[in-house]
């Protein structure tokens, strides 16, 4: 973008020159002496409107100013207040650096739709839109000697030989360069080589060497100049641009984004003083790789983009499909060869359908290969060239069980035997039966059962399109398998195969686990030969075989194969099986899991292993979990768990047990440890089982009553506590308590309840550790005055009804 800054300069040309102008304006003082931090934003702003209307370019602003007297530091602060206020330019020209720096991509999403169509673009709009295609000049490449130099331009002189000198001077306004104890040298319009003959000239009478041979001149270009064009017509955005003195007509091009949607890509004028100097192609570039017409800009050059004169569509089988700008008087064959790259490998050459805007609408042109060098083009034509259709004149498929699955020419296996000998049927392929495939008149698939094996289907005729499937033995069965259970170390269920035995089996399911029986070795068999259609209780047959340590059988029926679908079944042991584990934990001297050592292993025996119980440990309160038949009962067990949840406190002791020790594979089995363990053979000492867990938690000190009382509490225990008295300090029953149900829940699991007799009721005995629940009746709503007088009425008229019975039977 323009410098704005450097319009402020032209304050002081203004204040000294242009009096009339600032009548309306505070006086200023003399230019130097003028403090630019001092104007107001009003004054300042003023000062930049009458610089913009000048007229003057920024080198000649900057100039003049200097000129008239302004000083660096006044330079400074306008370019400091400029910063400050975020003046911005209200101009129309469009400018960019010097340095000519990458332009961003111009955003095409939706640039040619209306001159779209099915996705094509325009040929050549993306080169405008990529970033990584930007036309700038080489600024590292040697100076062209052909380079005019100009206002701004930065030369440096290099003398080397006998004298030794560098120097560096910029072209001023007037075209000069003032070199010291030489002078002005005009050097603006000429080119490097004309400036350099003239500097040695006019440096000769300082260099004597210069003439002698004895000294040397070089002359470079060091900072370039600006220049400003402008762009026209059929420009996405047109307006002024600052380039780059090296810039050339497609840098211009670029930095405006391109031609517009109605711009000519092959009609851009250069114009230079009011006469056009070239016409650019943009064409040439694109198909050719021609950039002699991208010439070099000067200041003030304009190029104007002209609107498009034919445009036409090219789709279908060509291989650049775009939309294409034609000259006038070419062909359909130059559209299509030159612009379009020719046509695709699958075109169908006369098969070019064109459709074109008359008079009254759209009509349809079909145009052979041999007229394309005839056939005038229009713009707007859509071209749309056809392709061979995707279909095979003379094909056969053969697939399936067969070694060379492929398609097949039908002239060179004209029938079904010499295809088949070609295709190679695999030993496992089954010949009685193959599906050939084949479409009729109206392309319908149809299916032809042929017997691979028989001569007068081997001399089937094929035609076009037909497909042969060849099945498998493999594919026509169930997958046959052989099944191991029992003690083996990978028992599971394997692929058959033939020949496979008894002892193969076991191989393959890991082999026996120790305590695997080798006696009467099971084999359950499919009964297959029963033809008749009579009910039956047997499915399977059974075989016993009996197995030596090396896995042979040890009976005289010699080697068993095994059949598809056989089930083996390794027994185990009687004398070799585990009988499981127990846990006691809690308060005994030595809790943790033992192994049961016989079957009839009894309570009091663990408890001699664990060491008996401590003297904190509460035999009462202990509670022995069992396992249970989870999965036949997984959903009447978790229903329970959680009715039982939804009831019990939270800080009651059987919902901590239920937390903590009752998992959903055990349930709370009452048993009386304290006589198990005092009397051992008794029926409360009962027989351990696998998984069993008992708990021996510390002796408990308070007990609890909640449900239907008005206090939830915990209450500690002393000998002789009632349950009467334990309701009375729980604050008695509830308006909603159902009395009759009480009942107390002991920590060992037990359950008591209250027992009547007559009007008497007699309360279970409290231990510590016990729970008192008070069983809640569900609300009742009160009876209307309506519902009250109805049952009143009742009452009344069934007393007199049975008043009136009694006096009768007297």
């Amino acid at each position: 973008m323009k410098k704005i800054w450097m319009k402020a300069l032209l304050m002081g040309l203004f204040v000294s020159t242009t009096p009339l102008v600032f009548a309306q304006l505070p006086t200023i003082p003399q230019v130097s002496s003028i403090d630019i931090n001092a104007l107001s934003d009003a004054q300042f702003q003023a000062y930049l409107q009458q610089a913009q209307l000048s007229g003057l370019s920024e080198a000649e602003l900057e100039a003049k100013a200097k000129e008239r007297g302004l000083s660096a530091t006044q330079i400074a602060q306008i370019k400091a207040r400029m910063g400050s206020m975020g003046t911005v330019a209200t101009g129309t020209q469009k400018t960019t650096g010097a340095n000519y720096e990458s332009r961003k991509p111009v955003n095409t999403k939706n640039e040619f739709n209306a001159l779209s169509k099915d996705g094509l673009q325009i040929f050549g709009s993306e080169f405008f839109s990529n970033a990584n295609l930007t036309f700038e000049p080489n600024m590292r490449t040697a100076t062209p000697s052909n380079y005019v130099l100009g206002v701004d331009d930065e030369l440096s002189i290099d003398i080397y030989g006998f004298s030794e000198k560098t120097s560096k001077y910029k072209i001023n306004t007037e075209g000069q360069i003032r070199i010291p104890n030489i002078g002005p040298v005009v050097l603006a319009g000429l080119t490097i080589e004309e400036a350099k003959t003239k500097l040695r000239n006019v440096m000769a009478k300082t260099y004597p060497g210069l003439k002698t041979g004895n000294t040397f001149l070089q002359v470079s270009l060091g900072q370039i100049r600006s220049i400003r064009v402008t762009l026209i017509g059929e420009v996405k955005q047109p307006g002024t641009y600052e380039l780059s003195s090296l810039a050339t007509l497609a840098n211009a091009l670029y930095a405006s984004g391109g031609p517009a949607a109605n711009g000519s890509f092959r009609k851009i004028d250069l114009i230079r003083n009011g006469k056009k100097l070239v016409t650019f192609d943009l064409y040439d570039f694109l198909l050719n790789g021609d950039l002699t017409k991208n010439l070099l800009l000067k200041d003030d050059d304009i190029i104007k983009v002209h609107p498009y004169a034919v445009r036409l569509f090219v789709n279908g089988a060509v291989k650049r499909p775009a939309i294409y700008e034609s000259e006038p008087n070419e062909t359909l064959a130059t559209v299509i060869e030159k612009y379009a790259a020719g046509f695709a490998d699958s075109a169908n050459r006369n098969k070019i359908t064109i459709q074109r805007f008359g008079d009254l609408g759209k009509s349809i042109l079909n145009v052979e290969y041999n007229q394309l060098n005839k056939f005038s083009i229009k713009s707007s034509d859509s071209v749309v060239v056809g392709a061979v259709p995707k279909r095979f004149e003379n094909r056969v498929i053969a697939a399936g069980a067969i070694y060379y699955p492929n398609s097949y020419a039908v002239s060179s296996y004209p029938t079904l035997g010499a295809l088949i000998k070609a295709a190679q049927l695999k030993e496992n392929a089954y010949k009685g039966r193959a599906l050939l495939f084949r479409t009729n008149e109206t392309k319908d698939t149809t299916v032809t059962a042929v017997n691979l094996d028989s001569p007068a289907d081997q001399a089937l005729s094929l035609r076009n399109d037909d497909s042969l499937h060849v099945y498998s033995k493999i594919e026509l069965r169930e997958l046959r398998t052989v099944t191991i259970t029992g003690e083996l170390n990978n028992p599971g269920t394997f692929g058959y195969a033939e020949g496979m035995r008894l002892e193969d089996l076991i191989l393959l399911g890991g082999g026996l686990k120790d305590r695997a029986s080798l006696k009467e070795v099971e084999v359950l068999r499919r009964l297959r030969k029963d033809q008749t259609l009579s009910d039956t209780a047997a499915y399977n047959t059974i075989f016993r075989f009996n197995l030596s340590d090396s896995l042979k059988l040890t009976t005289n029926q010699g080697a068993i194969e095994l059949e598809p679908f056989d089930v083996v079944n390794v027994k185990n042991l009687p004398r070799n099986q585990a009988a499981g584990s127990v846990t006691i934990t809690g308060e005994v001297l030595f809790p943790g899991t033992y192994l049961l050592n016989t079957k009839k292993d009894r309570v009091s025996d663990l408890f001699k292993r664990a060491g008996g119980i401590l003297e904190s440990g509460s035999l009462g309160s202990a509670f022995f979990l069992r396992n249970t038949y989870q999965e036949a009962l997984k959903g009447e067990v978790l229903e329970i768990k959680k009715s039982l949840s939804k009831q019990l406190s939270t800080d009651t002791l059987t919902k901590k047990f239920l937390d903590s020790a009752l998992t959903k594979e055990k349930v709370l089995l009452a048993v009386n440890l304290r006589n198990a363990i005092e009397n051992p053979g008794s029926d409360d000492d009962i027989y351990l089982e696998e998984g069993d867990l008992i708990t021996i938690p510390k002796t408990p000190t308070s007990v609890q009553a909640f449900g239907g009382v008005n206090i939830q509490k915990k209450v500690p225990y002393y000998r002789g506590l009632s349950a009467r008295r334990l309701i009375s300090e729980s604050g008695g029953f509830s308006e909603n308590a159902n009395k009759k149900g009480t009942y107390v829940l002991y920590p060992n699991g037990k359950i008591k309840t209250v027992h009547n007799y007559v009007f008497f009721k007699t309360y279970p005995k409290l231990t510590a550790g016990a729970e008192l629940y008070v069983p809640v009746r569900k609300n009742k709503k009160p009876l209307t005055t309506a519902e009250i007088m109805g049952l009143t009425s009742s009452f009344v008229g069934m007393g007199a009804l049975i008043i009136g019975i009694i006096n009768a039977t007297k």
